[in-house]
């Protein structure tokens, strides 16, 4: 009897030592993405970003997140600190402008790399003024620029493990860095979700929640509409690029969007979340089978696709099919809307997707794409 009441005693003591700190953090859950957490212990919040590159493994980042108005504590010494919220970002991905721009933070862009792919109109007003610079970018990065533009964060991301040696370069001028990896997303939503980690950047968490929530509900009555329709047309995507026509894998961001808009994606048995490469007469097998071509470079007529291949007019999909391209929101500086403000209306590219595919299902006209005659 003594000896169950002093475990009772010690498992009573245990809990009383712990609970200061389980009740004071928070830990949120991501339904779809997988690339980053957030934690809230009190006023910080901490940010870990996991695996930010292809093929990279085990790979985790951590930062913390203290208002401007509070000192850091002793404890995190050492570590990656970003002062919120934020009001100067250099964006070294169009895409981050995408969910900018969904949180009305345009304004805070102090830099951008690419600036000839930009399409907020926004944005390029400021670029126009001077107030937005290209800085470059990889190994082309031009560090005085961004140190004159007093950036509070730098916004990167990188397809390889290189992207370590310019994020190294950028902490030595004691610049903040924050990597992120919402292109490595195999769900549309998922990529979406990552509207959540910008929005803890700017104390925006409400806006970023209401937001995700109203895409993720809209995403779901679409697909379910999807689901009702009897055929899967089978879909054929991409051209070559340099004699390589590459496709994406059957668990890529693409192939979930295309299934969950109804069709029935040519390259589906690659296991892959990334894209590889076919050759021309695995794709000419796939352009005899396939009802429905999409996302074939900038091309914006049946001419043009000719122009690039005459052996293009031996597919099937070409002479018989429907051939609709995501270039409907193309800017005359060759920026695309569909990389930029596509990832983060999911919901958008869904119901142009299903209207590609099913057009007896169709709501409304449709945004990133359209038809190739």
């Amino acid at each position: 009897m003594h000896r169950f009441f002093f475990i009772f005693i010690l498992i009573v003591l245990y809990s009383g030592c712990n609970s200061p700190e389980n009740k004071n953090q928070r830990i949120n859950s991501n339904h779809y993405a997988h690339g980053f957490q957030i934690e809230k212990t009190g006023d910080i919040t901490k940010i870990t970003v996991f695996n930010p590159w292809e093929k990279a493994e085990n790979v985790s980042i951590r930062y913390f997140l203290v208002e401007k108005d509070k000192s850091v504590p002793d404890s995190l010494a050492g570590e990656r600190i970003i002062r919120t919220p934020l009001e100067r970002v250099i964006c070294l991905s169009t895409t981050h402008i995408g969910f900018l721009d969904a949180l009305e933070e345009t304004n805070s862009v102090m830099g951008i790399s690419g600036s000839q792919y930009v399409s907020n109109w926004k944005v390029r007003k400021r670029m126009e003024n001077g107030e937005v610079p290209d800085v470059g970018y990889g190994q082309n990065l031009n560090y005085e620029l961004i140190v004159n533009q007093n950036p509070e964060l730098v916004m990167v991301y990188g397809v390889g493990s290189e992207v370590t040696s310019y994020v190294q370069k950028l902490e030595e001028l004691r610049i903040p860095v924050v990597m992120v990896a919402e292109y490595l997303e195999e769900s549309p939503l998922g990529k979406a979700e990552w509207i959540k980690f910008f929005g803890t950047l700017f104390q925006k968490e409400n806006e970023a929640q209401l937001y995700f929530g109203q895409v993720e509900n809209e995403y779901h009555r679409l697909k379910n509409i999807a689901a009702e329709a009897s055929e899967k047309p089978k879909v054929l995507v991409g051209s070559p690029y340099k004699d390589s026509w590459w496709i994406p894998g059957g668990n890529s961001y693409l192939a979930n969007l295309i299934a969950d808009a109804g069709g029935d994606y040519l390259g589906k048995e690659n296991p892959s979340n990334e894209s590889y490469v076919i050759s021309f007469e695995h794709a000419l097998t796939f352009a005899n089978e396939a009802d429905v071509w999409i996302n074939m470079g900038n091309l914006a007529s049946k001419d043009e696709i000719l122009s690039t291949d005459e052996r293009f007019k031996n597919f099937g999909v070409f002479k018989n099919g429907r051939l609709c391209n995501n270039i409907k929101r193309l800017s005359k500086h060759g920026g695309n809307d569909f990389w930029e403000s596509g990832t983060v209306n999911p919901h958008v590219v869904l119901h142009d997707l299903i209207t590609v595919f099913h057009p007896a299902l169709a709501e409304k006209d449709m945004v990133y794409y359209q038809e190739i005659k």
